[in-house]
């Protein structure tokens, strides 16, 4: 491999690790709004708009967990097999929102840590005497 193409693999994965942090604010976004949303459905406002509403936030927060969000697939699917439960029921839609908001949650800001080239990196330890 020339050193061209190491030098493009360095600043790919350095791309990369810009991309990251917009990444989670715009998954951090979609999911706050997808709860608030959430919550005036709790309390009794709900519409069609609504519905629609935290569907496509549901997809943009499946999108933006993945591949974490996958387990959300199986849940959704295993809850519409066993419970007879339509993925854009009224009760499914608060399953999918809370259980994709909890997964990206933890994807984003838990593992993420250990995978990402931001993470606080050990420093040595200098035992000679400064004098």
């Amino acid at each position: 491999m020339t050193s061209f193409g190491v030098q493009s693999a360095i600043t790919l994965e350095e791309n990369i690790m810009k991309i990251m942090p917009s990444l989670k604010i715009v998954w951090l976004a979609a999911g706050v709004v997808s709860m608030i949303l959430l919550a005036f459905r709790w309390f009794g406002y709900d519409s069609q708009d609504l519905r629609n509403s935290l569907l496509v936030l549901n997809v943009i927060t499946f999108a933006l967990s993945l591949p974490s969000s996958l387990f959300a697939a199986i849940v959704a699917v295993a809850s519409n097999y066993y419970m007879a439960m339509s993925p854009i029921s009224s009760s499914a839609i608060y399953l999918n929102t809370i259980l994709l908001f909890v997964i990206g949650l933890t994807q984003w800001f838990w593992i993420a840590r250990f995978w990402s080239g931001a993470s606080h990196r050990l420093q040595g330890l200098e035992l000679y005497d400064v004098k």
